[in-house]
Formats: structure tokens, sequence, C-alpha cells
């Protein structure tokens, strides 16, 4: 399951430095590689100009495997109310099965005996919406490896 949850940093900066359209950088993430049942967490600064960045977050799933390459349709998340700033910070969790794999079949590594697969390699596009409608710009974290 995916739980997005809002922490604040709040920060004083003139918002005259931000623009309108959400911008997003990623902070820090737990690991590179998630192990199975573990979860990938994400934290992420984000600036806007209007301090309303509390509508949704839409996430892209990309398998950037050679075998089996696959880019999902976006999965769209809400962001909980909170007070406006025009800088803060959120954390984006994402569990094994429902937020990394869910809808990617395993890849067989061929003539394994026992049978194993190969280690997904996925590329994360986010993208933020606020309140106005205005859509970030996408923030792309790679080389997230997930164990099969």
């Amino acid at each position: 399951m995916v739980a997005v949850i809002v922490a604040f940093a709040i920060i004083s900066c003139g918002k005259d430095k931000f623009q309108s359209v959400p911008q997003l950088k990623l902070k820090s993430r737990n690991t590179d590689v998630v192990p199975i049942n573990g979860t990938l967490v994400l934290s992420i600064e984000y600036t806007d100009k209007e301090g309303d960045v509390s509508d949704s977050v839409f996430i892209v799933r990309q398998r950037l495997n050679l075998k089996g390459p696959v880019q999902l349709a976006a999965s769209p998340y809400n962001i909980p109310d909170f007070p406006k700033t025009d800088q803060g910070e959120f954390e984006i969790s994402l569990a094994y099965q429902l937020g990394l794999v869910f809808g990617l079949p395993p890849i067989r590594v061929p003539g394994s005996n026992p049978i194993r697969n190969e280690i997904d390699t996925l590329r994360l596009k986010i993208v933020a919406k606020d309140n106005e409608g205005n859509k970030s710009d996408t923030l792309i974290v790679d080389n997230v490896y997930v164990t099969r």
C-alpha cells in the first residue's frame, strides 16, 4: 500500500523566489535495493509559489530490464491537506506488493534450478499536482532494484 505522509520543513523564504508550477527534488531514499516484502521510502522536497501542493501525486513505474521492459499507467495518490507553505517536504512509502511489483510479472532466469527471477530495475516518474491544477516537473528516480 502506498502511503503519502506530509512532513513540513517550513523554511522562511520569499514566495517570489518560487514558481506557480510545483518543483520537486529527491532529498533521500532509504535504499537502492528493495528486498521481497520491503518498502521503498522516498523523501521529496517541493517548492510552490502559492503553497498549495496538496492535491495529488502521480507515480509511473517503468521496468527497464532488457527481457521485459514495460511502463505501467500512472497511479494517482491523494496528498493529505496541510497548511499552505511555499516550501516543504513529503514522504512517499511504496510497499513491495502494491507499490512496486503489482502488474509486473517476474522475469525467470533461464536455466536456473531451482527457478529464480531476475531483479527488476525500475525507474519511477513522480509528478505532483497542486490545488490550482498546476503539475510539477517530473521527478525521475532511477536505479531502484527490486528483488523478485
